[in-house]
């Protein structure tokens, strides 16, 4: 580049410098005005607000932790109560379980056949009960928690059987039957209140057993309830039995066949007493042409209605039956 050049670019840059190229007085003075006047800026997002984010997040999550141990505490507690006898501390839990459960069941038979299930517990728990010596209160209260079961089964499944299903009965009969005998068994192991109540929770199973079988004896009459019922359930009719007309062409009021009697002997362990009489040790000669009855048992009865055969594995002191007039054990 020559020295004119140089002088040349020299020239124009003082020229650049002489040009007043920013703003006036005026429009400097009302810029300042601008920013002084201005309101102030607002604040960025604050260092507390990202301190409560983040503690609402913190407490979400202890909340979530917690409700993950107490559902896991909980089932474990389930878990460990399966085992649990009347008198554990998880007892309680346990009959909270099936109270639960029960709630879950909305067929009528599979609620009544629970009830049963849960009373059937409550005398395996007692045989356990016994083998280990526990307190009396312990029995007490499985007996207690047997005859509300025992009850509330026999009462939903006689309803259920006699409306829709008399195939029932005798499961019902025969369960009564297997408890009635269990509970006989353990009864000279029972101290104190807890062997009076046996008396008890026997006399409920013997009629639980009876009952089922008399509504069972009634299957094919035209009546097999009375409409009326008690604690266990629809009560059998007491009519004779007539047996349901099924041919369109036959009157109403024809003569309906002849209906087999039900069975009088069940089959049902040796040992046994018949709670439709009164319990015997011999016959008098010339008085029936039955066979003589073997220790521990009674005559079948030859009139009347039929009864069934209650196992009484042991001597049991004499217990009047309120629900079934003059049968007694002993």
């Amino acid at each position: 580049m020559g020295n004119d050049d140089l002088a040349e670019d020299l020239a124009i840059v003082e020229l650049l410098r002489r040009m007043d190229v920013g703003p006036d007085a005026e429009t400097r003075e009302r810029m300042k005005q601008r920013v002084l006047t201005a309101p102030p800026p607002e604040k960025p997002l604050a260092l507390s607000s990202v301190r409560r984010v983040g503690a609402r997040a913190r407490l979400a999550v202890a909340a979530a932790a917690v409700l993950c141990l107490l559902m896991s505490l909980a089932g474990m507690s389930v878990l460990l109560s399966r085992d649990a006898l009347p008198g554990d501390p998880l007892y309680g839990i346990k009959r909270t379980t099936e109270s639960a459960s029960l709630g879950l069941t909305f067929d009528d038979q599979d609620r009544a056949l629970k009830h049963l299930e849960f009373a059937a517990s409550r005398v395996t728990e007692m045989e356990t009960l016994a083998e280990r010596s526990s307190d009396p209160s312990a029995q007490l209260t499985a007996l207690t928690d047997l005859d509300a079961d025992a009850v509330e089964g026999a009462r939903q499944l006689t309803t259920y059987a006699t409306s829709s299903d008399e195939k029932a009965l005798p499961d019902l009969r025969d369960w009564a039957l297997a408890q009635y005998k269990k509970v006989g068994t353990l009864r000279p192991r029972l101290p104190g209140d807890a062997g009076a109540h046996a008396d008890t929770t026997m006399w409920l199973l013997a009629s639980i057993a009876q009952r089922a079988h008399d509504l069972a004896a009634r299957a094919g009459c035209d009546t097999v309830t009375s409409g009326s019922s008690d604690s266990l359930g629809p009560l059998p009719a007491k009519d004779a039995c007539a047996a349901v007309v099924t041919d369109p062409n036959s009157s109403p009021g024809s003569e309906p066949p002849s209906v087999p009697p039900a069975p009088t002997d069940l089959p049902v362990p040796s040992g046994s007493v018949n709670p439709s009489v009164q319990p015997t040790q011999s016959v008098a000669p010339g008085t029936s042409t039955a066979p003589p009855a073997k220790p521990g048992t009674s005559t079948p009865p030859t009139s009347g209605k039929p009864g069934i055969t209650i196992p009484l594995p042991l001597p049991l002191p004499s217990i009047s039956l309120p629900l079934l007039p003059g049968i007694s054990f002993g």
